[in-house]
């Protein structure tokens, strides 16, 4: 009898649940939600399979709504009946992004062990290096381990090129390639078209791979330099090793890291020496990767052994910056908001995906100790839901809402207009800013930063030292919130910089002197190459 009425009651479930996946594939998500949460009260957990099912479904709908909070709390309680789900994991891991770097990196661990992934390893890459939990020494110890795991599944049997030194020539004409998914009006090339526009042809051979199908005037000024220029984006790793080979290349220059799919590439060894540069600010934990370029400052000496590359030292600073648009008019300079307001406006401007916890805490303490003070978080891809996070946890750190100022609008002129109003911007730690630190500086908004010890958190520190603002650079947390104190506090000196920050921005080495820094970049190929040889 009992066995009858289970079935009789399993047979209502399955039809019930059969129903609700009508109406998501109909994208009817609330229906389904009508349909699903009533069965809760009447699924007990002997249905372990239907429980878990119901609550993913559950999940799903929720998450197709952007009900975020909602999703993750019932992916979370699948998982109390199926711990080795991997992909419960992983989307956890991804709805954390935003929201907590801790608890993202926790659940793509645990999806990853389960079962290794490309892309949620990629996308782990992202929030750790965000992440205030993983020293350079961590990092490249994770990604060294996970990129051992991937290797011989990328491979699938096949093994790299090999090269023998013995064939090769040390006073060769070098050919230089260069890897990127950015080859158009992306931040990237702000940092890259200076060195493609200044190579020396005469002595150098230079080869372009664009691994994504995008291109725009931007592009059409990259190819106007008469490179060879190679779309690639619809090859497969080893079809694009394979033509990197093939080109005999001599150095590859990877442009984009970790955020483009051709790094995999790299484990084919498709040139004798493979160097990466600023697309991805961390160690890729690639041995196929010789060298990073940088300067002693972003990688300090002392640190250098927590990469897997060797650095590539530039004397002259790691990076200049130009605009993607040679004519870009930039917009006129206002005043500083604090004579109107009557008080200091502090402002955000990058990705709301730095802004973690431990940054909250530091600008709350900041807030404090200038108590008239007002924090502006700009971002246009902001939602509502996470203007509340930001809402409960600077509440949380004692700060009130109305110390608060979100805006998610989009302005005219792009985002330069929303520089205007603030009078210091903030970086967040410890990923760093580095084109909105250079935008807000031509704007005339000079930035405080605290440096830490990994690649990504020395970018504006790196700028502010290129543009002579040493001031704007924190020894520590105390440092950092006492020097916030006195810039409040020193008018004049923020009307100055207010005025002059443009042209001091445009005249100083970040902006000028292309030829000479590119030299240097030539010369330590070459050298690089010699050593290979030798």
């Amino acid at each position: 009898m009992q066995a009858n009425i289970k079935r009789i009651k399993s047979e209502k479930i399955l039809e019930q649940i059969q129903l609700a996946d009508k109406y998501f594939s109909e994208s009817k998500f609330r229906n389904a939600l009508d349909i699903l949460e009533p069965l809760l009260q009447i699924v007990d957990d002997s249905y372990r399979y239907d429980k878990s099912e119901i609550f993913r479904k559950i999940g799903n709908s929720y998450y197709y709504l952007k009900d975020f909070d909602d999703a993750i709390w019932a992916y979370e309680q699948t998982l109390k009946f199926y711990e080795n789900n991997a992909s419960i994991f992983n989307i956890l891991g991804f709805m954390y992004f935003y929201k907590d770097s801790s608890k993202s990196i926790e659940y793509y661990l645990k999806g990853i062990n389960l079962q290794p992934d490309l892309k949620n390893f990629v996308m782990l890459t992202q929030v750790m290096i965000k992440s205030m939990d993983y020293s350079q020494k961590d990092l490249k110890t994770t990604f060294e381990k996970y990129v051992d795991i991937f290797r011989p599944k990328i491979l699938n049997g096949n093994t790299p090129f090999h090269y023998n030194k013995k064939d090769f020539d040390k006073n060769k004409k070098l050919k230089i390639g260069y890897l990127s998914s950015d080859f158009y009006c992306h931040a990237m090339m702000s940092f890259v078209l200076p060195i493609l526009e200044n190579h020396d042809k005469e002595n150098f051979d230079i080869v372009l791979y664009m691994s994504k199908d995008k291109s725009d005037s931007v592009t059409d000024r990259i190819k106007a330099l008469g490179y060879e220029f190679k779309d690639c984006h619809n090859l497969n790793n080893e079809e694009l090793a394979q033509t990197i080979h093939n080109d005999k290349v001599d150095i590859l220059v990877d442009l984009s890291g970790y955020t483009h799919n051709a790094i995999w590439s790299l484990l084919y060894k498709p040139a004798p020496i493979i160097v990466q540069y600023l697309g991805f600010l961390g160690t890729y934990g690639m041995r196929e990767v010789d060298y990073i370029i940088a300067d002693k400052f972003t990688i300090p000496e002392k640190i250098a052994k927590y990469y897997t590359e060797k650095p590539m030292y530039i004397n002259c600073g790691m990076n200049k910056f130009t605009f993607n648009t040679k004519k870009q008019k930039l917009l006129e300079i206002t005043p500083l908001p604090c004579l109107e307001n009557g008080y200091i406006t502090f402002g955000s401007f990058n990705s709301i995906s730095k802004i973690n916890p431990y940054t909250v805490k530091i600008w709350s303490e900041l807030l404090k100790a200038v108590p008239t003070s007002k924090l502006l978080i700009y971002r246009t891809q902001m939602q509502e839901r996470d203007i509340e996070r930001f809402k409960k946890q600077f509440l949380a750190n004692g700060i009130e809402e109305n110390r608060l100022i979100f805006d998610n609008k989009p302005t005219e002129q792009n985002h330069f207009n929303s520089y205007l109003k603030c009078d210091i911007a903030l970086d967040p730690m410890p990923f760093s800013g580095l084109t909105i630190t250079i935008e807000q500086a031509i704007m005339g908004v000079p930035t405080l930063t605290l440096p830490k010890d990994t690649i990504a958190a020395r970018g504006t520190a790196r700028v502010n030292k290129a543009i002579g603002l040493d001031e704007f650079i924190a020894d520590n947390e105390n440092d950092y919130i006492n020097k916030a104190v006195g810039l409040s506090s020193d008018i004049e000196t923020l009307k100055y910089y207010r005025k002059n920050l443009r042209e001091i921005v445009l005249k100083s080495s970040l902006c000028n002197d292309f030829r000479n820094y590119v030299k240097e970049i030539e010369n330590s190929y070459k050298k690089a190459w010699v050593n290979f040889c030798q």
